[in-house]
């Protein structure tokens, strides 16, 4: 079977000149999939949002945010559930032409199903945020739960007309196919949302196998929204195809097909290979689509461009410069426009790695495309070290996300690596116009103690293991603590018979640290 991939744009400057990383998260447990927004009327302001681990709690959405251009952070703030056995997880943030900050997110559970995707608000630069508003619920298509990757970008309005708001989502990736990607607006700042409709249509279907059919938004300079999906439908086209959908009438898409066909050579499954759609601030009628390819041996960054507003696009062309044809993929790509026209664009990269696939030692690179220039300049590195493959990246959760941006000739770019031995988020900034780098921030990074909790599910019993053990304690899905020992050895068995069945969550007090995990008693 045929397979479409899609691929992000990548940064570019000739310096290979880089400094040491800076952790921004500082949290206690998995901290992943971050996702960097900046105040296109202050570029020193600066919001980073992830998915973060919170004591007694599931999976949160952090938020952290920087006034002074990444050098001091606030200290991480929660979106609160919108209950306390959701998880929360794809978080993506855009700021609005009066400096309002937005994050849409998933918040839901499985068994019982229920939630969706929300939108909450932040008026004081991300530093607090209010209530959410429901944007799609996870049965809107019945049992498809349409709330992955809610993708949020805006239109700016006219004048004192208000900004439209769009979110586009795919079905969650345990849902067979057939799948398609769905698109919702807001006119009242996501107060409320409009009636979901179905992206693709007859002609230019996503089809019967593309499992995870992902949307990648995007809004040009006279605000107008457009996406580009992946569709394989033989009956439409022998080809697989990314398809270009722009708004044409209030109930439907026009459409163009950025290109069609891909490599034939082996890939990687296990490549995090999502697109990325970005439109030139400076001219309404250009756009860019990366998107990775398998043209020769291995995987590699392409992107491709449009002049005239989609109707044509240029043939794919390969941003990263590593040999062709060396087996060294590359995946993971992010890119942005800055104000002036300007293409960056970075990915994580694996041409040092001393073998093949996507289980290798990975950095992240980066290149820039000047306004004035028809080609890509050189590859450079944006991280600071070579970090080993660490099964994490297989978790599913945060191993897939990085964000770069570029004003006034700066380059941000976030991503997720294992470097501390836990997945944490990494932040740097280049001035693209000198090669300077300001540093590279950690903003999450502390390694767990090791604690093993078994077995888990359980009907009478558990064992903790762990060096240098000082505390448990044991707190129902409301919060109550049902039970508290103090320790002072490596191993202790605790009975849980006459707990009632139903989810639990052990916090472990260590000398090394804190640690809660959740126990299930049946």
């Amino acid at each position: 079977m045929k397979r479409l991939l899609l691929i992000s744009i990548h940064i570019l400057f000739s310096s290979l000149a880089f400094a040491q990383n800076k952790d921004i998260s500082a949290g206690a447990v998995f901290e992943g999939e971050p996702y960097l927004a900046v105040d296109p009327s202050n570029p020193q302001h600066l919001v980073i949002a992830w998915m973060g681990y919170v004591p007694l709690s599931h999976l949160c959405i952090k938020v952290k945010t920087s006034f002074d251009g990444g050098n001091t952070w606030s200290s991480a703030n929660v979106i609160k559930h919108q209950s306390g056995s959701y998880t929360s997880a794809d978080v993506s943030i855009v700021f609005d032409h009066l400096g309002n900050v937005y994050a849409s997110y998933i918040d839901s559970r499985q068994s019982p199903d229920s939630g969706g995707v929300y939108i909450s608000k932040s008026v004081d630069g991300g530093l607090t945020w209010g209530a959410s508003n429901l944007v799609i619920s996870l049965f809107a298509d019945g049992s498809k739960n349409p709330l992955d990757r809610p993708w949020l970008v805006i239109g700016k309005g006219s004048g004192s007309s208000p900004d439209t708001m769009y979110v586009t989502t795919k079905p969650a990736p345990w849902i067979a196919p057939p799948n398609r990607p769905y698109f919702v607006r807001s006119y009242d700042y996501g107060v409320t949302w409009s009636a979901w409709k179905y992206i693709d249509s007859t002609g230019f279907r996503v089809g019967n196998v593309i499992q995870a059919p992902m949307a990648a938004p995007a809004v040009d300079s006279a605000g107008k929204f457009h996406c580009v999906y992946p569709a394989y439908y033989p009956a439409e086209s022998i080809y697989p195809r990314y398809i270009l959908a722009s708004p044409g009438t209030t109930s439907s898409f026009s459409y163009n097909v950025v290109f069609s066909g891909i490599g034939t050579s082996p890939i990687d499954t296990l490549a995090k290979a999502g697109g990325r759609l970005v439109c030139d601030p400076t001219n309404n009628k250009h756009y860019v689509f990366f998107s990775i390819q398998n043209y020769s041996t291995d995987l590699d960054v392409y992107y491709t461009e449009t002049f005239n507003g989609g109707t044509s696009w240029s043939t794919p062309k390969r941003v990263n410069d590593d040999a062709i044809g060396n087996g060294k993929m590359q995946d993971l790509v992010w890119g942005n426009f800055d104000e002036h026209g300007n293409l960056v664009a970075a990915w994580r990269d694996r041409r040092n790695a001393p073998g093949m696939g996507y289980q290798q030692p990975s950095e992240i690179w980066g290149a820039v495309k000047w306004k004035d220039s028809t080609f890509f300049s050189s590859n450079f590195r944006v991280s600071d070290t070579i970090v080993a493959y660490d099964s994490a990246y297989l978790s599913g959760n945060g191993n897939d996300f990085m964000n770069v941006t570029m004003a006034q000739d700066t380059l941000t770019a976030a991503w997720g690596d294992v470097r501390t031995g836990a997945l944490n988020i990494w932040l740097t900034r280049r001035n693209m116009s000198t090669g300077a780098v300001s540093g590279v921030q950690n903003i999450v990074s502390e390694k767990l103690p090791d604690v093993n909790i078994y077995p888990n599910p359980t009907t009478s019993s558990i064992t903790i293991e762990g060096d240098d053990l000082e505390k448990v304690s044991l707190y129902d899905i409301t919060g109550r603590l049902v039970l508290q020992l103090s320790i002072r050895k490596n191993k202790i068995f605790i009975d849980v018979s006459k707990l009632s069945s139903g989810t639990y969550f052990a916090t472990v007090q260590t000398a090394q640290g804190l640690v809660t995990e959740q126990v299930v008693k049946q």
